[in-house]
């Protein structure tokens, strides 16, 4: 379990006030993700044209109460940054030092991620790289020699992770069904947060004075905002994505991928056999969500008013849909 958190930002926007509250939320984000790591903390700070990465062994929660954050994180975030890639690591793969910390960099891509990757021996293997110590780094080389929907095809494990590539001005976000990760919007200051869980984000908000909704990120779709483009709404692309574990339960159970505009990319078409299986092996009903097609426990699904059902993601969806400037807390915006 590792501990991914962040920010995004059109750069130049903010005020005096705001830039203070951003700081202090970054700050409470990297001390409230300590509960998923101490082995080492890094940051990557990425500004209209350069990137700079600051790695130590001190966790996080520690590490805010030095000067050392202030002098190699917090005195580079200013109203030019356009993204801070945040990281704690609890090791897995590969010892623990410094070289093994995330963010990585490789080739263009900058990235940290939370999860674990099964095959990264054959994956690098299989791309002429040599095995790294941490499964982590795979993804990264995967991202840096292919296109983003492709780099994934490849991949057998639980992951949620950000990352930039080509452009300082454009950050990814992407998760597996296995791990977490929430983000909030500001509208006002046109800043978008993200973390690995709801508990980090909100207490982070809190303790910062600031209020805004949270959303869970949308699972096997790779987002990816543009700074530019962030209004009274995040504006994004959506792209999804497989893994090698996806496509052989869709294989296994009459999975067909459909395209653009689904929350959870996979439209399931079950036939008698695996409806069987399924439910057989579930300690609960199953019931089927209208919308994204998952199969949910029949107790947490809704019905929307003309009688369809909803898991909590769609339910969510549907509710932000049809109220389209919704004002939480401090002017957010939701961010899909």
């Amino acid at each position: 379990m590792c501990g991914i958190f962040g920010f995004a930002k059109t750069n130049g926007r903010q005020s005096d006030n705001q830039m203070r509250i951003l700081k202090n939320v970054f700050t409470e984000l990297a001390d409230q993700s300590s509960i998923r790591g101490t082995d080492s903390t890094g940051f990557s700070i990425v500004d209209t044209d350069d990137r700079y990465t600051y790695k130590t062994l001190m966790d996080s929660s520690t590490l805010v109460r030095t000067n050392t954050f202030y002098d190699n994180v917090l005195s580079r975030i200013t109203r030019d940054t356009t993204i801070v890639i945040g990281h704690v690591r609890l090791a897995t793969h590969g010892t623990v030092k410094v070289t093994n910390a995330h963010p990585f960099t490789v080739g263009n891509v900058v990235g940290a991620h939370n999860g674990v990757i099964y095959n990264y021996n054959k994956v690098a293997t299989a791309m002429g790289k040599k095995v790294p110590e941490v499964d982590s780094q795979v993804l990264f080389q995967s991202l840096n020699a292919n296109k983003m929907n492709k780099a994934f095809e490849k991949i057998d494990g639980d992951f949620a992770l950000t990352w930039i590539k080509d452009s300082n001005r454009k950050i990814h976000l992407a998760r597996e069904s296995g791990r977490p990760m929430v983000v909030a919007y500001w509208k006002k200051a046109r800043i978008l947060f993200w973390a690995s869980t709801r508990q980090i984000l909100e207490d982070a908000m809190l303790n910062a004075g600031l209020v805004l909704s949270i959303q869970n990120v949308p699972e096997d779709y790779i987002y990816t905002y543009d700074v530019d483009e962030f209004t009274h709404k995040p504006n994004r692309e959506q792209v999804p994505f497989d893994t090698i574990s996806q496509v052989e339960v869709r294989d296994k159970y009459n999975y067909a991928t459909y395209g653009y505009g689904g929350w959870g990319g996979h439209h399931y078409n079950p036939s008698p056999a695996s409806n069987n299986l399924l439910l057989e092996t579930c300690d609960k009903a199953k019931a089927m969500c209208s919308y994204c097609y998952h199969w949910v426990d029949e107790d947490e699904l809704w019905q929307d008013s003309h009688g369809n059902n909803l898991c909590y993601n769609c339910e969510l969806f549907e509710e932000l849909s049809d109220v389209p400037n919704v004002d939480t807390g401090d002017e957010d915006e939701a961010p899909f």
